[in-house]
């Protein structure tokens, strides 16, 4: 039996969700899975699924993100802790982490511990004015894409270029990412997950209608992309297509019944084309999976008499 058609436990939450209940926007949610610093425990139709070990990463990682630690200080800090503590299998989610000044500390009783092993006091105040460490300087696209075969562009790889990408993304440079991973999609031909990546990139930036096309392209190349047939019912909403967005969203329910985002961003559109009546099976169908979601609240009260 596939995972989609089981019941969604209450404490099982896509990257939207845990963006919600941490306070972060989703793509830092993908970044920190990228990383493997949150492990989603299923992936179905390339939609990943968290459980409550995933929540607890993620709250961890969400309070040093805004104490100020750079993804690079996370990830050279973690590799320290992961050889100080081998038997651990996700630091962030079974390990207490404290961010003092630049040092990352692990709580273990009523101490604190270096990741090199050393104890340390306990200490109240956190220092919050860490800057961001920005990823060294990248090659720009423009250049990859002028260069000639001879110069050595077939070394740089489209994972790399996508891998850059991300890390202009996580520094803040949106038109940066987009621009490496349109060099990556120039290196590999069309891909969907590159295309999804690129048409979040544009939906953040505002550009609604190259976000459009970048979704289709993502569903054309791979019909059961539930996320991207998801996201994509969100954009048309937002450009006031409200029959394709309810479109988008039907679909992305008939490859997976169980994705409880889709039920409730369904139910808001019915309820937004005053189809009230189709509308209230969707949030009690939202309400089944997801009781524990940041937005029960609302489909409660939309269900309330």
């Amino acid at each position: 039996m596939s995972t989609d058609s089981l019941p969604v436990s209450a404490s099982r939450y896509t990257p939207a969700m845990l963006a919600e209940l941490v306070d972060v926007p989703v793509s830092r949610i993908r970044s920190w899975q990228r990383r493997g610093w949150i492990v989603p425990v299923e992936q179905t139709h390339r939609l990943a699924r968290f459980d409550y070990a995933g929540l607890s990463a993620a709250r961890q990682l969400a309070a040093l993100n805004r104490l100020g630690a750079s993804p690079q200080l996370i990830a050279s800090k973690l590799k320290e802790i992961q050889r100080k503590f081998p038997d651990v299998q996700q630091p962030l989610a079974e390990l207490t982490l404290i961010l003092d000044g630049r040092m990352l500390l692990v709580r273990r009783g009523d101490g604190l511990i270096e990741p090199s092993g050393q104890l340390r006091l306990d200490f109240d105040a956190i220092d919050p004015e860490v800057g961001l460490e920005l990823p060294a300087t990248l090659i720009s696209p423009a250049v990859l894409l002028s260069r000639q075969p001879t110069s050595g562009i077939e070394q740089t790889t489209p994972a790399k270029l996508a891998a850059w990408a991300a890390e202009l993304d996580e520094a803040g440079d949106l038109r940066g990412a987009a621009e490496m991973y349109r060099a990556a999609l120039a290196a590999s031909g069309p891909q969907p997950e590159l295309c999804f990546q690129l048409a979040e990139i544009l939906y953040r930036s505002g550009d609604l209608p190259a976000a459009r096309e970048r979704y289709f392209i993502a569903l054309e190349l791979d019909e059961d992309y539930v996320e991207a047939r998801a996201n994509l019912g969100c954009v048309l909403l937002d450009l006031g297509e409200q029959e394709m967005a309810i479109a988008a969203f039907r679909g992305a329910l008939q490859s997976m019944e169980t994705y409880a985002d889709v039920h409730f961003h369904l139910a808001k559109a019915l309820d937004g084309v005053n189809r009230q009546g189709e509308a209230i099976e969707h949030w009690r169908r939202f309400v089944e999976l997801a009781p524990e979601s940041p937005w029960a609240d609302e489909a409660h009260q939309r269900l309330s008499p």
